[in-house]
């Protein structure tokens, strides 16, 4: 019995994604030190209980999440990863849920105890990740869309909470939704198998391995299209620098998109994308000592 239970801890925290739940925390603390304008009580705000309660909050909602799509997940992994596979093998399925509601009702009450803004928003959150687990994700770009909003959400809600209105925020979380939606496509193609297995109808299983290579094209043009238009208005040489930067960066990827055929290639872009998101977390630290 003892057994059990500690393969269900571990299963837990594994199912949970704590590094990522890290990263989340982070960002979050990162754009409000950083990216929001100096106001006063600004780092008191940010260092006080409050605001830890609601990047604790968001956290509990995204593990929420990631526990609730390994659930719903679990047949088609066992196809695409199934070393990896963690609900339903050593984390029960029905702890699995029972964590997910829990967690998920804590994120909730705890934002609205924060803010009725923020507890709507967690709302809205924890059910469009319930949603895309258990639908969403076999909607051609839908799933995909959904998260990538979802992402940068988070940069958002920090905003929401300090009643601010910050450009750079919205850059960022910009930025953020434009890797995640890359990302989540590359992952598309790594699972395209386990995908088509089970009437998944992702963009590579109803568009090929070719057509999610154009969309990711036609997502880096267009976000940097965007991002231009934005970067226009921000008076900031760093930030411009940053993602003039991610010029020859992105030239390199879509390189190594275009000449990829195997399923260890897209894994390790879908890695790279993952240092593209932690460079910028880097960039936020390097525009404050700019400014």
């Amino acid at each position: 019995m003892k057994r059990l239970i500690r393969y269900d801890f571990v299963g837990f925290l594994i199912a949970s994604r704590i590094p990522n739940l890290i990263v989340i925390g982070a960002t979050q603390y990162l754009t409000a030190f950083f990216l929001v304008s100096n106001y006063p009580y600004k780092n008191e705000q940010i260092a006080g209980l409050g605001f830890f309660a609601m990047v604790v909050s968001t956290m509990m909602i995204a593990a929420g999440g990631y526990i609730i799509n390994d659930y719903y997940d679990q047949k088609i992994d066992m196809i695409n990863r199934p070393q990896k596979v963690v609900v339903g093998t050593i984390f029960r399925r029905r702890l699995a849920m029972l964590a997910h509601f829990l967690l998920t009702l804590g994120g909730i009450g705890l934002g609205f105890y924060l803010d009725i803004k923020i507890g709507v928003l967690h709302i809205v959150s924890s059910f469009f990740l319930w949603y895309y687990s258990n639908y969403l994700r076999r909607i051609t770009l839908i799933g995909n869309v959904v998260i990538a909003m979802l992402t940068g959400l988070t940069l958002l809600v920090v905003i929401v909470y300090l009643q601010r209105s910050e450009v750079l925020v919205y850059i960022y979380s910009l930025f953020a939704m434009a890797i995640i939606l890359i990302r989540e496509v590359l992952k598309d193609i790594e699972d395209v198998k386990g995908d088509a297995t089970f009437g998944c109808q992702s963009i590579p299983v109803i568009f090929g391995i070719r057509g999610a290579k154009l969309f990711i094209y036609l997502v880096c043009l267009g976000s940097a299209g965007l991002l231009v238009s934005f970067l226009i208005t921000v008076d900031i040489w760093l930030v411009r620098y940053y993602f003039l930067g991610l010029v020859p960066v992105f030239l390199w990827f879509i390189y190594r998109l275009v000449m990829a055929d195997r399923q260890k290639e897209y894994n390790s872009l879908v890695k790279f994308t993952n240092l593209i998101i932690l460079s910028g977390l880097v960039s936020m630290i390097l525009i404050k000592t700019w400014i």
